[in-house]
């Protein structure tokens, strides 16, 4: 498939590109590593008149250990990421993502801030025009019905980072810039709980960097999907471990993660939790795997997690 006709432009600096947003009148997409806006571009899952290109902004590419914090530019790779010997060291959690995500070719491309902020996804949805003009159109793409669940009033589309499931178990925060200023928060309240509009940000606003607390912990990340390499997750389970306290992060099944806080690190308190991950998970026919065999695994991976960062696994 071939790209759409756009406009093209190259931001120097963050104000630079909040400056070309409203130039365009918020007709525009942010670009970095691509890795997730091309294909949607080309299957006219989005079709912006101008692409603001974000990479020759340099402040964005950076990591930086300082004041207790780990502060990484969303511009970084997440082959970078992989590579830095800090977050080897006292992030096993976001390093084991991080080695989950993709394949090696797209990791050198894609950046942090882009597999944070990457759309949700549906056998449904994402497929080429032709397909979807034939089908209808969902309630992803302004129409009046979700295709997977008839008379659904929500669209159920699913979140599939790896690696922001890992941050969430970090307690991670991300400082974002938009039009109206900037703002920090918890990485969990970017999202907005709706599938066909993810992310809880004001219109324009660019995710700068992301912050991580500089304590060494115990983690551990499982994924679920059919092939070991490149595939998004269909369901997956990011465990951070402190002390006897863990925070386990539930993702790629539903529209936003799952975030449960553990006081106690008991076999019955890890069991019962990880049943109620069955309960919670909003699953549907929106994948190649049937609803239940997820909600199960929800269930089986995050037992796998918390194991595995005891180290003692079963």
């Amino acid at each position: 498939m071939i790209l759409p006709d756009f406009e093209y432009r190259k931001a120097e600096t963050v104000a630079d590109a909040i400056g070309l947003y409203n130039e365009f009148a918020g007709n525009v997409r942010y670009l970095a590593g691509g890795t997730d806006l091309m294909p949607l571009l080309k299957h006219r899952l989005s079709t912006p008149a101008v692409v603001i290109d974000l990479k020759g902004i340099l402040d964005l590419s950076t990591i930086t250990a300082q004041d207790g914090w780990l502060t990484i530019g969303a511009n970084v790779t997440l082959f970078a990421l992989k590579q830095n010997q800090t977050i080897r060291d006292y992030f096993p959690v976001f390093y084991q993502s991080l080695e989950a995500t993709a394949c090696e070719t797209l990791q050198m491309r894609g950046t942090i801030g882009g597999n944070l902020l990457q759309d949700t996804r549906c056998i449904e949805y994402n497929k080429s025009n032709d397909w979807r003009v034939a089908r209808g159109f969902c309630l992803k793409m302004g129409g009046k019905t979700c295709n997977v669940v008839p008379g659904a009033r929500v669209c159920l589309s699913n979140y599939c980072s790896d690696n922001a499931l890992a941050l969430i178990s970090l307690s991670a925060t991300v400082k974002v810039i938009g039009p109206g200023g900037e703002r920090a928060m918890a990485i969990e309240e970017i999202f907005s709980g709706k599938g066909s509009k993810p992310f809880a940000l004001e219109p324009g606003e660019i995710l700068t960097h992301i912050r991580i607390p500089m304590e060494k912990s115990k983690g551990a990340y499982e994924k679920l999907r059919v092939r070991k390499s490149i595939d998004y997750p269909l369901v997956a389970v990011a465990a951070c471990l402190k002390e006897d306290n863990a925070r386990i992060c539930v993702g790629g099944i539903g529209p936003a993660p799952r975030v449960y806080d553990l006081k106690g690190l008991g076999t019955d308190r890890v069991v019962d939790a990880s049943r109620s991950t069955y309960a919670d998970a909003k699953a549907v026919s929106n994948t190649t795997l049937s609803p239940e065999y997820r909600k199960r695994m929800a269930g089986v991976l995050f037992r796998r997690a918390v194991n595995k960062a005891l180290k003692e696994e079963k």
